[in-house]
């Protein structure tokens, strides 16, 4: 019988651009894991190593890293993790809290709403949130609330608006995984920023979601950045967190005197239960399924 030659055919090998993704993914994933901390060298040849690819697609995912914000590139010294501080943290929030606000202008102007089958999916995930909420797991219950806020932008049929959302959840649980930050009143907060969004979006009332939507990225934000190293005085001085949190740059318009229990409460002020927002939820949810 004849042998065939099999050496001629035509297989297409990993290029460089792939194998640049697939290590980009793998330190990006570490980095939002924790595994990395703030600070911490990423020595191209121990990372070439570990991830059995050559020092090229090392280098240029690090780059990559670089203009995500996820690493910083320093000129003949190699790369680090990026520190997480205020000017991340406000960067990050202000752009989901304006992508969202659009989305949201888009699903409920006209009282034109979510779809049906969007809506459903926004009532699960609020319950999902809610129930982890009130068993303190704080993972389950971020995880729940970051695809509610995704979901809500989705529904808004903004295809390239969602998929910038979506990318920057990886920013909040990388805040989340370095700051450590624990969230007091967990079922107070579902209900307020989740079950209260929920109810303004199944009567579209677009002035109350947007009010809504604002403080509860405010809220995370001011949260974060009292855990942030350089937080008090940019917190204090820069017009750009005043504009966000306050609508206005005028130094009378302080946001921690505003809101100093948010403040406290990231710095580990205390907890409080809520068993009165956990009926009102529940009997929320009843009604929205019935």
């Amino acid at each position: 019988m004849q042998s065939t030659t099999r050496s001629r055919i035509a297989l297409a090998p990993r290029t460089t651009v792939e194998m640049a993704e697939f290590a980009a993914t793998q330190i990006r994933d570490a980095i939002i894991d924790g595994q990395y901390r703030p600070g911490d060298r990423l020595i191209e040849n121990d990372l070439a190593t570990q991830l059995q690819v050559s020092r090229h697609p090392v280098r240029e995912a690090l780059r990559r890293l670089g203009r995500e914000g996820f690493v910083t590139v320093r000129a003949n010294r190699g790369a680090v993790v990026a520190e997480v501080d205020a000017v991340s943290i406000l960067e990050v929030y202000e752009i989901r809290a304006v992508l969202g606000a659009l989305a949201l202008r888009h699903l409920l102007l006209g009282r034109r709403g979510p779809s049906p089958d969007y809506m459903k999916k926004l009532e699960q995930l609020a319950q999902k949130a809610h129930d982890y909420a009130a068993k303190d797991q704080q993972t389950e219950m971020i995880q729940y609330d970051l695809d509610f806020q995704a979901t809500v932008v989705e529904a808004s049929g903004l295809s390239r608006i969602a998929t910038y959302f979506r990318d920057l959840n990886a920013e909040i649980r990388r805040f989340n995984n370095v700051l450590r930050i624990n969230y007091p009143n967990k079922e107070a907060t579902i209900q307020k920023h989740v079950v209260g969004l929920l109810e303004a979006i199944r009567v579209c009332d677009l002035p109350e979601a947007e009010r809504i939507w604002h403080d509860k990225f405010v809220t995370a934000a001011t949260r974060f950045m009292a855990l942030a190293s350089d937080a008090d005085e940019y917190r204090t001085r820069d017009p750009r967190w005043l504009l966000f949190a306050t609508g206005t740059v005028s130094a009378d318009a302080r946001p921690e005197e505003r809101t100093p229990h948010l403040i406290s409460e990231a710095q580990g002020s205390g907890r409080r239960g809520s068993s009165a927002v956990s009926r009102q939820v529940k009997r929320q949810s009843k009604i929205s399924r019935g």
